[in-house]
């Protein structure tokens, strides 16, 4: 962990900040307090993110800078364990003034560690969606003003063709009905939008893994189809792809490329060329910034205030270059997490699984197996465990390879459904053991099992089948039955 924390222990006993310092000198930077009146100084003048507080200090005792943390904004927001040998009611009393935990005389290491671990991740995991809420509030108030202000234009142009038709028009430009159903349709447009969720979604957090070669067939098959019609050729460049599944919200994706394209070609004439190509750019060990562009002779228009917004939504950014031959390249960098990567050979022994199983004795016996082998293995004993592991690993671009169910657990085939709908064939290989094979294989592949195995499974029959699974191509893992 890197060391860009900061803890400050107050407590008026040395040893008692030495032994906290010793804990904590590796992951925070630790800083010390004698007393009530240092503490708050220390408040005052630096950056901190826990404080580890003793209630019994001189000057002013640990109630006392705590109740005044907790009146003062600047610091109300500041975890602080209480560190004490109160009992019960003193304990309640100091819950009610704001400690978010306690820690006691003689404190345990390992404790104190857990519940300063537990603690900041809550507090870090409510600040990032604070600061989430906050982002996609800004952009969404900044989108609705792009939408009224281009519906407010269509609307003056429809009002115009209104005037013309009636004799009544005002200006010596003259406005067709052509023009009038053009800005029609793009009312039109921007209300199914908005009306859909596709430009103001809910504000949840959406994490789909997706292939991003996925994602191009189906935008450039739909363009060129288009295009083709219209006498437009289309040229796409695929760059550099190292991580095919990408984690994120492939449907903002979809929008912001297609409303891109839609652009580059609405316009256009015969004959025209237009281009489009992407990139991946890695970032982090577990990160990457896709990079989008679209080319052709397109005017601005309004609707790029629009799709920037969309990009923004996504912690994108977005340019528009006019180019020496008057064409327009858009340009737009979208952060995603990164899923399985192309080209690395796998063994299993990195294949990610899953056991669930509710049965106690197959269960830990199907764990030791796994851990012989070496897999990384989570071991859950009922589906709504399974399906929270399975989608926090996703949304961490950290996915499972491999479930292992027991088909005879209570709810299992109900589960294995629920989970194919959420994880495609190719995406997720689910394998089912059972002792009658014959009996209910056809039943398990219906169901969205890909691989159907006898029980019990030794050790040597698990390593031929995970040897075998590892062999298969990459998306096609599991389409029949496996015999072990």
């Amino acid at each position: 962990m890197q060391k860009n924390r900061v803890m400050l222990v107050a407590d008026d006993i040395d040893v008692n900040r030495a032994s906290f310092r010793a804990m904590f000198e590796g992951e925070y930077e630790v800083l010390e307090a004698g007393d009530g009146n240092e503490t708050l100084k220390i408040l005052e003048e630096r950056k901190v993110d826990i404080v580890i507080l003793d209630m019994c200090m001189p000057v002013k005792s640990g109630k006392q800078v705590l109740k005044q943390m907790k009146a003062d904004p600047k610091l109300l927001d500041i975890p602080v364990i209480v560190k004490t040998v109160i009992g019960e009611e003193r304990e309640l009393e100091m819950l009610e003034m704001g400690a978010d935990d306690f820690i006691f005389s003689p404190c345990e290491p390992e404790v104190v560690k857990k519940r300063v671990s537990n603690i900041m991740t809550r507090y870090e995991t409510l600040a990032e969606r604070l600061e989430s809420q906050r982002h996609l509030s800004t952009v969404r108030e900044h989108l609705l003003f792009q939408v009224a202000r281009t519906v407010r234009t269509d609307v003056a142009v429809i009002e115009e063709c209104y005037r013309e038709m009636t004799g009544q028009r005002t200006e010596n430009k003259s406005v067709g009905l052509e023009d009038m159903y053009r800005h029609l349709e793009h009312i039109r447009e921007l209300t199914d939008s908005v009306l859909d969720g596709q430009i103001v979604g809910a504000g949840e957090s959406v994490c789909d893994t997706f292939q991003i070669s996925d994602v191009v067939a189906e935008l450039t098959s739909e363009c060129r189809t288009i295009c083709t019609e219209m006498g437009i050729e289309v040229t796409v460049q695929e760059g550099e792809i190292f991580c095919e599944y990408l984690v994120g919200d492939v449907r903002r994706l979809k929008q912001i490329w297609a409303r891109l394209l839609k652009k580059a070609y609405i316009n256009a004439r015969p004959g025209c060329r237009i281009f489009t190509g992407y990139r991946e750019v890695r970032t982090g060990e577990d990160e990457l910034e896709l990079e989008l562009a679209v080319q052709g002779s397109i005017d601005g228009g309004e609707d790029y205030p629009l799709i920037k917004s969309l990009v923004e939504l996504l912690h994108g950014t977005m340019c528009v270059e006019v180019q020496e031959d008057a064409q327009i390249l858009c340009r737009v960098f979208l952060p995603f997490r990164i899923g399985k990567a192309i080209g690395q050979p796998k063994s299993f022994a990195g294949l990610k699984t899953l056991l669930l199983d509710d049965n106690e004795l197959s269960r830990d016996y199907h764990a030791a197996v796994l851990a012989r082998l070496g897999l990384p293995v989570d071991v859950v004993q009922n589906g709504a465990d399974a399906v929270a592991y399975l989608r926090r690993a996703a949304s961490k671009g950290n996915a499972y390879d491999l479930c292992f169910v027991n088909w005879y657990m209570q709810g299992g085939e109900p589960f294995i459904r629920s989970v194919r709908e959420n994880f495609p064939k190719g995406s997720l290989t689910i394998c089912c053991s059972t002792n009658e094979k014959e009996l209910v294989e056809c039943q398990m592949l219906a169901a969205g099992v890909d691989c159907v195995v006898e029980r019990p499974i030794y050790q040597e029959g698990m390593y031929r089948f995970l040897t075998e699974l590892c062999r298969q191509e990459s998306g096609k893992n599991g389409t029949g039955s496996e015999k072990i």
